[in-house]
């Protein structure tokens, strides 16, 4: 590679702090070189240098990446991420791309505990010159309403969906200040990681006494700042408590036990992949891999599926029918490249394009792209990339965590269940977790909570959320009728109130029944779960993807106490 005279101490630099060698492949020596030249061109080097002497810093703190550095074989060989690229088939343009200005973003991983730890290591480095950035909480359209009801005298506890006619107040005067209060700073918070280190000394009159600038992310980027996003894991922390030693790549790609265990969809505990949502998407897809479970974390998303039934997605996905299907943004990267004939970097810029609804790029893109039988199709799916893509990069880091919990909790049962209750905070009520501990062999009571072994089950779970005794609560069911039909009554365990098409609200339940026995209930209306301990009901039982669910006729909800009198 040609290298500028004014370039080549700065290479020697970067190339000095290589932890990995690279493989003798012309894959690989193409694409460090590709790599190099970019970033000599943009001048990044210090920016690289930067976030491997925070690396350094903490050196005994297990980090993994976040986002697209794992795209990146410079990343790779530096040890910022454990992630190769070419192993993993992943392009660069997604994270370094010459035809951006913007610096990368790197976001490191820490174990939640010990975020404040590395931050205050990178504050006693570069005193002076590092803080952490602000984060702007603006007024939404809701809380808008409520400060302009407020400040023209409204007082006491407003209804949720109050209206301004049924409050003493002006209503065009109200609306006139709600119009302005929308987008406007409300308060100022910590970003959740973003941490900045200038070239020069930071401006005293930006700076609190807590090293926190008063510059939100945006501002930062602007002004050409380097920011390196310092974040916290809960899952890297539940792993590490389980097993501090094996590092993530050192996990088998294929093993019996947790292919079995993530196919029943039995992931509960398991942190970022505990979800009912998760739970049935395991179930439809039957992971065999660590590869397959990478997969899975960017399917969870919109995207792969937009503009199509799931259930045929999923019919592909078993026949390997995905060719030619977004799933990460990759995929949309080359998929335009291949549409257009360009290159990886411009295809990159329209993808961006597309995701922020850049409406001038996406008409140029449709230009060049000419007629097409599909081209309606494929403008829908690449838009599709606005609701939360995944670049394949993040999606591996992931992945390989999720194999390695689900790993632990078929293999070493009780301690990662001793590690899901110190460390893992979903969205299941406070009673599933400790079941599930309670079946892997603990008693709760060895593990610090309140002995409460002397009073009733309904008399713990109304005062702790739970119980300590090792049987069911008792008259739960699942009782068929006739035909599908069936009776139910069950403990709520998770739930969610989902807004479809044209308003319509459906509430999707899930309930216990036995120990480890839990099932999914959809009723087709805003259902307030959150103030019942048991559903009961009946309906019709049904299967969609390899998951069986209960499709509600009706549901009334209960105290628990109101229940078992």
């Amino acid at each position: 590679m040609k290298v500028p005279k004014d370039a080549k101490a700065q290479l020697e630099r970067l190339l000095g702090r290589f932890i990995r060698h690279i493989p003798d492949s012309p894959e690989y020596h193409n694409r460090l070189i590709e790599e190099l030249e970019i970033i000599l061109k943009l001048r990044f080097v210090d920016y690289f240098l930067t976030i491997c002497d925070v690396l350094t810093l903490t050196d005994d703190i297990t980090h993994m990446t976040r986002g697209s550095a794992g795209s990146s074989l410079v990343c790779y060989l530096l040890g910022i991420t454990d992630v190769d690229p070419i192993r993993w088939q992943i392009p660069v343009a997604r994270f370094l791309n010459p035809l951006r200005d913007d610096l990368p973003d790197v976001d490191i991983d820490f174990p939640h505990w010990q975020q404040t730890a590395v931050m205050q290591r990178i504050f006693d480095k570069w005193p002076g010159y590092s803080a952490r950035i602000s984060n702007y909480v603006t007024y939404k359209e809701r809380g808008a309403r409520r400060e302009a009801a407020r400040r023209l005298g409204a007082s006491g506890k407003l209804p949720r969906n109050f209206k301004y006619e049924d409050l003493d107040i002006d209503k065009e005067e109200a609306m006139r200040i709600e119009r302005k209060l929308i987008g406007k700073k409300k308060a100022i918070s910590k970003h959740c990681g973003g941490v900045l280190v200038f070239k020069h000394k930071l401006p005293k009159s930006l700076v609190n006494a807590d090293n926190q600038i008063l510059l939100d992310k945006n501002e930062v980027e602007d002004l050409e700042h380097l920011k390196i996003d310092i974040l916290a894991n809960r899952g890297l922390s539940q792993l590490l408590e389980i097993d501090p030693e094996t590092p993530l790549e050192a996990y088998p790609e294929q093993d019996y036990e947790t292919e079995q265990l993530l196919c029943s969809g039995n992931v509960i505990g398991v942190t970022q992949a505990e979800s009912p949502a998760m739970r049935r998407l395991f179930r439809a897809i039957q992971p065999k891999s660590k590869s397959d479970c990478v997969f899975a974390t960017a399917l969870i998303r919109p995207v792969a599926t937009t503009g199509r039934q799931k259930a045929a997605f999923f019919q592909d996905w078993t026949e390997q029918r995905l060719e030619d299907t977004i799933v990460y943004e990759d995929d949309a990267i080359r998929k335009i490249a291949k549409l257009i004939d360009c290159d990886m970097y411009e295809a990159d810029m329209y993808r961006r394009a597309f995701a922020k609804r850049d409406e001038e790029r996406v008409m140029q893109f449709m230009e060049r792209m000419g007629d097409s039988e599909r081209k309606e199709e494929i403008i829908n799916e690449l838009y599709g990339l606005g609701n939360f893509g995944l670049c394949r990069a993040h999606a591996v880091n992931l992945g390989r965590l999720i194999w390695a919990l689900a790993y632990q909790k078929a293999h070493n049962p009780k301690e990662f269940w001793r590690a899901a209750l110190k460390h893992c905070q979903g969205s299941w009520r406070r009673w599933v977790h400790k079941t599930e501990a309670k079946l892997a062999g603990w008693d709760l009571r060895e593990l610090g909570y309140p002995n409460g072994i002397t009073e009733s089950p309904q008399t713990q779970y109304k005062r702790y959320g739970y119980w300590t005794q090792p049987e069911f609560m008792p008259n739960m069911f699942v009782q068929e009728t006739w035909g599908d039909r069936v009776n139910f009554a069950g403990l709520v365990a998770n739930g969610r109130v989902f807004r479809g098409a044209e308003g319509k609200y459906i509430t999707f339940v899930t309930l216990g029944i036995n120990n480890g026995e839990y099932v999914d209930v959809t009723i087709k209306r805003p259902f307030s779960y959150r103030d019942h301990d048991v559903v009961v009901g009946s309906g019709r039982v049904r299967y969609n993807n390899g998951s069986q669910y209960i499709d509600c006729v009706d549901a009334q909800g209960y105290r628990l106490e109101k229940y078992v009198n």
